[in-house]
């Protein structure tokens, strides 16, 4: 949850508390949450039980916000309103420079801050939306964010995906020795890191995939996807994907839970209920 810390001559601190287990929910579990009431029942009533967090992102947001069914939005916000819920920053390479900055000696831990919570996001819009005399309801956002029509924003975000990222996999596929190192390190799958998070071995090895799938084009929406994939499954405890991330981590990456996030496909949904009631912090 958000959370006023201490007030001062410069204004109102406000800190981000998240109590495990932490879940990110795919834009395809939330369309199955709104549309569907005996499921969006038995998740609600999974969260009353087990008290998971369910953990945001701006690029999750902007997706949630775009939604105009009337029934689909109330359920959504019945949704976003009976959990916890805090908010991580989607961009890797943003969340791999602040864990190069904020990490101590000898790795593993951070000072002041977290790497992957979105203190800018935080800050432009919650502290503007938060009532001190109020609850808050995290819900609250999704209404700002409509009032702003933040949907070409979304837009404009998963073409420049589209554009930037494919054109610079096409290069590497193009470069013979480009090509070679990454069929090379998709071959090994030999990691940087030592210790938790494994944020930049994440974000690469993905890279590499992208890559050396030689046919593999993917859309906006699919790069969006790969945003949806490497912070969360670096940071949280169970991550929904789509089937082909969901291959990426059982498949290719050479780590699995508690090193990183369990990830779940839509085929899982039971097995991603018992392990949300199975929970035990390590």
């Amino acid at each position: 949850m958000l959370r006023y810390g201490n007030v001062t001559g410069e204004g109102v601190s406000i800190e981000q508390i998240t109590n495990r287990p932490l879940i990110y929910l795919d834009q395809w579990m939330w369309s199955l949450l709104s549309r569907h009431k005996e499921l969006r029942g038995r998740f609600l009533e999974l969260g009353s039980n087990a008290k998971p967090t369910i953990m945001y992102s701006y690029v999750t947001v902007l997706e949630l916000a775009k939604i105009e069914d009337r029934n689909q939005i109330e359920a959504i916000t019945e949704v976003m309103d009976g959990f916890d819920y805090g908010f991580s920053d989607a961009n890797p390479s943003s969340v791999i420079s602040k864990e190069r900055e904020l990490e101590v000696p000898g790795g593993g831990a951070f000072y002041s801050r977290n790497p992957s919570c979105d203190i800018e996001f935080i800050e432009n819009y919650f502290l503007n939306v938060m009532d001190p005399l109020k609850p808050f309801m995290v819900s609250a956002i999704l209404t700002k964010l409509r009032k702003e029509g933040k949907s070409e924003t979304y837009r404009e975000m998963g073409k420049r995906f589209e554009n930037e990222l494919n054109a610079s996999v096409v290069k590497a596929r193009q470069d013979p020795d480009a090509l070679g190192r990454a069929k090379r390190r998709h071959s090994k799958r030999d990691l940087q890191r030592s210790k938790p998070p494994y944020t930049q071995d994440l974000y690469s090895l993905a890279s590499d995939f992208s890559v050396v799938n030689e046919t593999m084009r993917m859309t906006s929406s699919e790069w969006i996807d790969l945003a949806h994939t490497v912070v969360p499954v670096a940071y949280f405890d169970f991550v929904l994907l789509d089937k082909r991330w969901c291959h990426f981590i059982h498949n290719v990456f050479p780590l699995a839970y508690p090193d990183i996030a369990q990830v779940f496909s839509r085929r899982d949904l039971e097995a991603f209920f018992r392990a949300i009631l199975d929970f035990e912090e390590v």
